[in-house]
């Protein structure tokens, strides 16, 4: 009987195991690296059902933004290349469902240190930049539905900008990256939120009106009002400490 109970127990244990190693996966099974040769700028990324990953004329330092939750201007050191060779990557992961930011970021990780020998060290750079924090009168952003992070639904065009799941770290580094600014999270928000704003972009004026505005300066005022009448949350100037990933070394990945 004791024999019978063990054996029991070490099934269910293995099972255990098997099933998380499905849901929390931590590398792709299969991947498939391509230099991309085209002659054209098309970029992009899918994140489909089943585990699947994808990314069409992405550079390293593309594909690192991604790994990581980073923008350009937090990468630093390594040859040229890295922002200029572009690739095409396939892979794919046995997950229950779809992948989650969660499960991709260390996948992609270790997928950059393997087929491209990434090897770099965190450290920290003082920017002139903005810093995104909470009205006095408090944030008016509404927690996610599902308190999943889904970065991929961000979404900023001409009207305004929507997203669910997302991390107010990821709305700042996304909303500087359409502005061309830096901005780093100084709101103390934790979790991930649902938002939707809109504004009227009204940058492309008729000639001869008011020909001495720049339209991105424009642009930023407008998305900088509407974040704060919408949202609650300012942007405000200033010196900010930017997290870096230093390139200690890196090659050129090796075809599949």
């Amino acid at each position: 009987m004791a024999i019978r109970i063990a054996r029991s127990l070490i099934g269910v244990i293995a099972a255990a195991a098997a099933i998380a190693q499905v849901q929390s996966p931590t590398e792709f099974e299969v991947v498939s690296i391509r230099p991309n040769t085209a002659n054209d700028r098309i970029v992009t990324i899918n994140v489909g059902p089943g585990g699947r990953f994808a990314a069409r004329g992405y550079t390293l330092v593309l594909l690192m933004q991604r790994a990581y939750g980073v923008m350009d201007w937090n990468v630093s050191g390594g040859p040229g290349w890295i922002r200029a060779d572009r690739y095409d990557v396939a892979a794919n992961a046995i997950v229950s469902g779809n992948l989650t930011e969660r499960q991709l970021k260390p996948m992609l990780q270790k997928m950059l240190s393997e087929r491209f020998k990434l090897r770099l060290h965190q450290g920290s750079k003082e920017m002139s930049g903005y810093a995104l924090v909470v009205r006095r009168i408090g944030s008016k952003v509404k927690p996610s539905a599902d308190g999943e992070e889904h970065s991929d639904t961000f979404r900023m065009g001409a009207a305004g900008l929507s997203g669910q799941g997302i991390t107010m770290g990821d709305l700042a580094r996304y909303v500087g990256g359409k502005l061309g600014l830096v901005v780093v999270d100084k709101t103390g928000l934790k979790g991930v939120y649902d938002f939707k704003v809109d504004w009227r972009d009204d940058t492309d004026r008729p000639a001869g009106g008011l020909p001495d505005v720049d339209p991105r300066e424009a642009l930023r005022s407008t998305v900088f009002a509407a974040l704060e009448d919408q949202l609650g949350l300012k942007l405000i100037a200033q010196k900010v400490a930017v997290q870096m990933l230093v390139i200690d070394s890196v090659e050129k990945a090796s075809e599949n």
